[in-house]
């Protein structure tokens, strides 16, 4: 082999060695660039709004970042950790009150998994804050027939009751409950409502009255999608920004307070 063949076959080596090493380095940054966040799940697109959608909801991951409250209070900012609204939606609680709406689906994946941690931090607000849960819906669909569920059960004095059982029937069992009759049926088998009660509750005017009212708030908010947390009408709370369903009562924590303070400020 003469010295210009050598000379040829060594360049050949040290130039795919080079290529192999920029290989590596580059797929390591790409890696360690990767933000993992839990998603959410998305409206219908026939009935988003002109947000667009923070996700698709067929991923979320369980080795999401999760923000701790140990050491000093962190500093969340806008539109890097939750949305402010440019129009803030007129809220129900009372003037000395903060408002805190957590708005779900029966149908979401991600809202049940969402649900124990909203029950826990439920559990920790103080009496200056009035929780409210809100059924998210977009249109006359499936989330719209959840919603009058939901409120048919509140009306009857049954959401304490019978929430996390709907909320197990669905995700769990798979029984969409898709009309009033699997609704009566389910609800009567396994909590004993009478199904002619829980009927008349399910087309009265008081549910129709606070769907329309709930369908005008939901569009205030902007939403692309559930689960949400949304503080004294101004302040969005979902996963894309959280970075986790864990984080999402953590923020919303930073903004009761910060809501508190403006008001005094």
């Amino acid at each position: 082999m003469t010295k210009k063949t050598k000379g040829i076959l060594g360049i050949a080596v040290f130039l795919g060695i080079a290529l192999v090493a920029a290989g590596y380095l580059f797929n390591d940054a790409s890696h360690s660039q990767e933000a993992i966040v839990t998603q959410n799940t998305p409206v219908a697109q026939a009935s988003m709004t002109k947000r667009p959608a923070a996700s698709d909801s067929s991923s979320a991951s369980s080795s999401s970042s999760v923000i701790t409250q140990s050491g000093p209070p962190q500093l969340f900012q806008p539109g890097q950790h939750y949305r402010v609204l440019s129009n803030p939606v007129t809220t129900d609680a009372k003037p000395e009150k903060v408002e805190v709406v957590s708005i779900f689906w029966y149908g979401c994946p991600h809202c049940y998994a969402l649900e124990p941690k909203i029950e826990q931090w439920q559990q920790t607000l103080p009496a200056d804050v009035e929780f409210i849960r809100t059924p998210g819906f977009f249109g006359p669909n499936l989330w719209q027939t959840h919603a009058r569920l939901y409120y048919t059960v509140r009306n009857l004095g049954l959401e304490e009751k019978v929430h996390a059982g709907i909320f197990s029937e669905i995700q769990n069992r798979r029984n969409q409950l898709q009309d009033s009759e699997q609704m009566a049926e389910f609800l009567n088998r396994k909590f004993g409502v009478e199904p002619e009660a829980f009927n008349k509750a399910f087309k009265g005017f008081g549910v129709n009255n606070q769907l329309q009212k709930a369908f005008s708030k939901l569009k205030g908010y902007e939403l692309s999608g559930v689960p949400a947390i949304v503080i004294d009408g101004r302040y969005v709370v979902e996963p894309g920004l959280a970075g986790s369903l864990g984080n999402m009562p953590v923020i919303a924590d930073y903004l009761i307070r910060k809501v508190k303070q403006d008001r005094k400020g």
